[in-house]
């Protein structure tokens, strides 16, 4: 009964996401008298749902996973972005939670509870990381405290980056503490029976995440800092962090409360506005050999009842008849949601370490992830797929196989954009792909270029309007020059 009042708070939490930033502080709803035991689990719940739900929907049009066909979903095809498309993502981050977060890190510090302190300053720099990527500045040192601030300023993109290292690095030094409690049954990142198992196994993989996701954004800063970002990012890995697919998250909700993407394909916005991309289908189609597929294409996406895998071209309004929805992998109620795969961190080091000079760990790295990655999606490695694409070496390796690798990798994942815009050469117009090569959605509406951020959320928009930058799908954030 406990556990069913914990998750209908948190279910109750995490859809109630239609806050402006006036009401953040005032709203009944916001469970501020509540216990940091059952504050944690919804303010996660927001953060996996914000990571995963609207934006990444977005995101892999952008990236082709996914071809928007309707709606909003077919005006992203378009690059016709609208102001109301991340109103969704915004008001989860920072009114569902980085306002809960706020409070379990003011009760933490008062009752010496280090652990969920620390835990919640990692998902509070991962938030600030992933909205960085999407929109750039953003209100973040003024933006929980209303009563002084009606109307925050917007930070500096590359100062907020800063701030995410030293985030991580203090939830990994509170993580390392002596705690009055820890969490257990109620983390949905890394869940425990109870708290001493949750020290025991959790406490660590917590760590681990972290210095992945400092990994991660030290990466991102490739083309800015080529060198210093390779060097970091390897130390990063270096310091002890994901050593196999055992250690990364496996966000699962169970049966009474799927994760992001299940709901969004039952419902008739997913059944109608999206079908997966024929360019994607076409990628892992025949990849092996002639008639022998990627061995995850099964997994990634749904067959028709004719045995075929039918999709939709890019920039289409016509959806097929039968399936052209993803397969099991991400659309099925015990999916687990990615945060960032083992997989993920192996080719992030892959990549920084090609960067680095050091091509024979590079080589090394790429190959353990693309084992990695089979072993997650299908349940095993594909020894003609590991032959032809994971035996790189120090004289074969390249960054277009590790990012191609990587795409594959990265189904669905609102990082696969960021890689692409990285690997994006530095001070080149918008027509120009990155790794993999796209091209221009044919209904495109920017004249031939392709987006490379999203504009700010139309509420922000109307409620600060004296804060928010002038700016269009066409500009960059700050690491993508």
């Amino acid at each position: 009964m406990k556990n069913k009042i914990v998750y209908f708070l948190l279910i109750l939490l995490v859809f109630n996401s239609c806050e402006t930033f006036d009401e953040i502080n005032t709203n009944p709803n916001q469970a501020t008298d509540a216990s940091i035991q059952v504050i944690y689990p919804a303010a996660m719940a927001s953060f996996v749902y914000g990571i995963n739900g609207e934006a990444a929907q977005f995101t892999s049009i952008l990236m082709q996973y996914l071809t928007g066909i309707l709606g909003d979903q077919q005006q992203v095809n378009n690059y016709a972005f609208i102001a109301d498309m991340s109103d969704a993502t915004w008001n989860r981050f920072y009114s569902n939670c980085l306002n809960n977060l706020r409070i379990v890190k003011e009760k933490s510090e008062e009752l010496g509870a280090y652990h969920y302190l620390g835990t919640s300053k990692i998902m509070e720099a991962i938030i600030i990381g992933y909205s960085v990527d999407l929109w750039n500045d953003i209100p973040y040192s003024e933006a929980l405290n209303l009563a002084q601030f009606p109307q925050p300023r917007f930070d500096d993109a590359a100062g907020l980056y800063q701030r995410v290292q030293t985030l991580l690095d203090e939830g990994i030094a509170d993580l390392q503490r002596q705690s009055t409690t820890s969490p257990s049954t109620n983390d949905l990142i890394y869940r425990a029976n109870n708290e001493n198992n949750w020290r025991a196994n959790s406490l660590p993989r917590w760590i681990m995440l972290a210095r992945a996701m400092k990994a991660r954004y030290h990466n991102h800063l490739s083309k800015v800092d080529p060198s210093g970002s390779a060097t970091a990012t390897l130390a990063a890995i270096d310091a002890g962090t994901f050593a196999s697919n055992a250690d990364q998250p496996v966000i699962t909700f169970g049966s009474e409360f799927a994760g992001p993407w299940f709901p969004f394909f039952q419902t008739t916005f997913g059944e109608n506005n999206v079908g997966i991309s024929q360019r994607f289908i076409d990628l892992l189609r025949d990849r092996v050999d002639a008639g022998v597929d990627d061995p995850r294409l099964i997994r990634y996406v749904r067959e028709t009842t004719a045995g075929l895998y039918v999709g939709v071209p890019n920039g289409s309004t016509f959806r097929p008849t039968g399936n052209v929805l993803p397969g099991p992998y991400l659309n099925s109620r015990e999916s687990p949601t990615p945060l960032l795969n083992f997989s993920e961190l192996k080719f992030i080091e892959a990549e920084a370490a090609l960067r680095a000079g050091q091509n024979a760990r590079a080589a090394t790295a790429h190959n353990a992830a693309v084992a990695a990655s089979l072993q997650r999606v299908t349940g095993s490695v594909n020894a003609a797929y590991i032959e032809q694409y994971g035996s790189e070496t120090e004289a074969s390796i390249t960054l277009e196989k590790i990012m191609t690798e990587k795409h594959i990798d990265l189904f669905l994942q609102p990082e696969a954009w960021v890689d692409w815009r990285r690997t994006i050469p530095a001070n080149s117009p918008n027509t120009v792909s990155g790794i993999p090569l796209l091209e221009v959605s044919p209904s495109n509406t920017t004249q031939g270029n392709f987006p490379r951020r999203f504009i700010y959320p139309n509420r922000e928009v109307v409620n600060n309007s004296a804060n928010v930058p002038s700016v269009t799908n066409l500009d960059r954030v700050f690491w993508d020059r």
